[in-house]
């Protein structure tokens, strides 16, 4: 009665198949944004002369964009802007951006995981942020 009644359930509830957004569930463990940011972005926004001034690796990278105007391409733009969602640092990672290029540069972008794992860093210090 038991195994049959456990036969019914598992019947009804089905298999879980595939994810459609399986970044949803990224893991995205403390300093793993900072990781991303010196290992894919540090060549050009290292501490030593970045790219359009902006230092991606350096300690306290989260002052150096909450605020903060882009220097570039998107000159006037925030990179984090912490009175809205839309954040020009996120908009050239997931390429929704409009004006400059996609990052990081080259032929390998950021994975759906990654660009979320980013997104959630921004919603944090976003809260955090005077």
């Amino acid at each position: 009665m038991r195994a049959a009644l456990l036969v019914t359930v598992v019947g009804l509830v089905g298999c879980a198949g595939e994810l459609e957004q399986p970044e949803r569930f990224a893991d995205c463990a403390p300093g793993y944004v900072e990781q991303i940011f010196s290992t894919r972005c540090g060549d050009c926004h290292g501490s030593d002369e970045p790219m359009a001034g902006l230092d991606l690796v350096s300690a306290g990278v989260s002052d150096r964009l909450v605020g903060v105007q882009s220097a570039s391409a998107c000159d006037g733009r925030t990179l984090i802007d912490p009175m809205s969602t839309n954040h020009l640092l996120l908009t050239k990672l997931d390429g929704s951006f409009d004006c400059g290029a996609a990052m990081p540069l080259g032929p390998t972008k950021l994975s759906d995981t990654d660009v979320e794992c980013v997104r959630r860093w921004i919603d944090e210090v976003v809260a955090v942020s005077p």
